[in-house]
């Protein structure tokens, strides 16, 4: 079902879309070694600086999302975002210029032809080329992550460096940033919201339910403090936290408690 914006754009419910894992939806999967390596750790970014630094006087289209609900906005230059759980963007597109930032929230932008855009958020901007990206603005900080696509030149940084495909620059907001290298599994579930699912890998209890918590108005609690550092992995349905309900007890031995505010989890 479309649904037109009041800015006249186009937004509708995301159909599934790119990879998925091999695990069956609400299965469990072993912890494994995280599959992760960091660099150039605590370097200051020039390109990147603190506030929305291309604001102008002319106003901005805004596309939101509430908890639970994703959106696909096609942008003006044939681009477009995909608008994750509880998120807003706004964009400003000029002959000259295309501009977007991120308020709150996550969204993956297919960014097409040639010039590149301006990425703002609070923690700072960062200037993307044409490719397919994930952004997440958590807390004072954002995550940028190269899906697919040609390596990304971070122009003006100490060592010249590019993010290349399976890579994220994660900003803080003193302008510090740090660049991590993922496994394609790892990317895979990072996109996995985008066909309506959520995955796991040898993650905490306590950081799975969070993560779960974004898409639930009914929230997660995990009251064991031992329980909240157990690991788990798996593939589960976005609309079904029953799923991982389950799994947690089953596979951790764990009491479920529904309450009139959501679940506790406890033994």
């Amino acid at each position: 079902m479309q649904m037109i914006s009041k800015n006249g754009d186009a937004a509708i419910r995301l159909a599934p879309s790119l990879t998925r894992a091999s695990l069956p939806i609400g299965s469990v999967s072993p912890p494994h070694p995280r599959q992760r390596r960091t660099a150039a750790v605590g370097v200051p970014l020039a390109v990147i600086g603190s506030g929305f630094v291309a604001q102008r006087a002319y106003a901005w289209d805004n596309a939101t999302t509430g908890v639970g609900e994703t959106r696909r906005v096609n942008l003006p230059d044939g681009s477009i975002a995909y608008l994750n759980t509880d998120t807003s963007l706004s964009w400003q597109f000029s002959k000259k210029q295309r501009a977007l930032r991120l308020e709150r929230g996550e969204v993956a932008l297919d960014l097409r032809g040639r010039d590149s855009a301006i990425f703002h958020a609070d923690a700072g901007s960062l200037s993307l080329t044409p490719g397919l990206f994930d952004a997440r603005v958590t807390d004072d900080r954002v995550k940028v992550t190269l899906v697919d696509g040609p390596a990304m030149p971070l122009r003006d940084t100490a060592d010249a460096e590019a993010l290349k495909p399976n890579q994220s620059i994660i900003v803080e907001g003193d302008g510090m940033h740090r660049v991590e290298t993922h496994s394609s599994e790892q990317v895979a579930s990072l996109m996995a919201w985008r066909a309506g699912e959520i995955i796991f890998i040898d993650q905490s209890v306590a950081d799975a339910a969070a993560d779960f918590n974004r898409y639930l108005p009914r929230k997660i609690i995990v009251v064991d403090a031992a329980l909240a550092q157990e690991k788990i992995g798996g593939r589960f349905d976005l609309s079904r936290p029953d799923q991982f309900l389950k799994a947690v007890s089953l596979s951790l031995n764990a009491q479920v408690t529904t309450t009139p505010n959501g679940y506790r989890l406890a033994r």
